[in-house]
């Protein structure tokens, strides 16, 4: 709780990792008395992989019509790089889990194929709106909400009222009690992570849409 006493606003992610399920556009193919081969990629490790591995396996005895085959591909980071490999060698699974700021790049290289012909509104009533929004790209679904973070904004009320400040509402008015701030030597917003990890965010927050950007190899 120290820590907590030297910031003005604590800004932090409830969970480490903005993730979507993505449909990628390789497919198993089964005879008709056979049962359907989903195989998934994904990056969860430790519990999170242990209880990925349990939700497979009740899933798989509870039909018989589709078999998930999980696949841990390692960390996070390395994941993403398997996925940008597969596509190239045309070895892409089923599924794969990624970040949703990676499907414009998928849409665009053309190895990731839209939720929307098996899916309905009746399907997706128990998921929250806004998770569902930012899981499509140019109008269509590209990918499901699995494993989603929010932010919690924390305050300091003793902060706020030794220094006459209201409790803020926008990022504008962060912004501007920052800056009285900075010469008392506060710091007015921190992140659990790096700034980066939280700009996409604050960028959507703010209106801007999602742009990609090229680069040379």
């Amino acid at each position: 709780m120290k820590q907590f006493r030297r910031f003005f606003l604590i800004g932090f992610y409830l969970l480490t990792a903005f993730l979507v399920l993505s449909a990628c556009s390789s497919k198993q193919a089964a005879s008709s008395s056979q049962r359907v081969k989903i195989t998934f990629w994904h990056g969860m490790t430790g519990v999170h992989k242990t209880a990925l591995n349990q939700m497979i396996r009740d899933f798989n005895h509870s039909q018989t019509k589709y078999k998930v085959v999980g696949s841990s591909q390692g960390n996070f980071m390395t994941l993403q790089q398997k996925i940008n490999a597969a596509a190239k060698s045309k070895t892409l699974p089923t599924l794969a889990q990624t970040s949703y700021t990676n499907v414009p790049n998928y849409v665009h290289g053309g190895f990731v194929t839209s939720f929307d012909p098996y899916i309905s509104k009746t399907d997706l009533h128990d998921i929250y709106p806004v998770f569902l929004q930012s899981s499509k790209y140019q109008g269509k679904t590209y990918a499901m909400p699995f494993s989603k973070s929010v932010r919690i904004l924390f305050y300091n009320k003793d902060l706020l009222k030794k220094y006459g400040l209201k409790v803020p509402q926008t990022w504008a008015d962060i912004q501007q009690d920052g800056l009285k701030l900075k010469s008392k030597g506060i710091k007015a917003i921190a992140f659990d992570q790096s700034f980066n990890a939280a700009l996409n965010d604050l960028a959507s927050s703010a209106g801007t849409p999602t742009y990609l950007t090229k680069t040379k190899s």
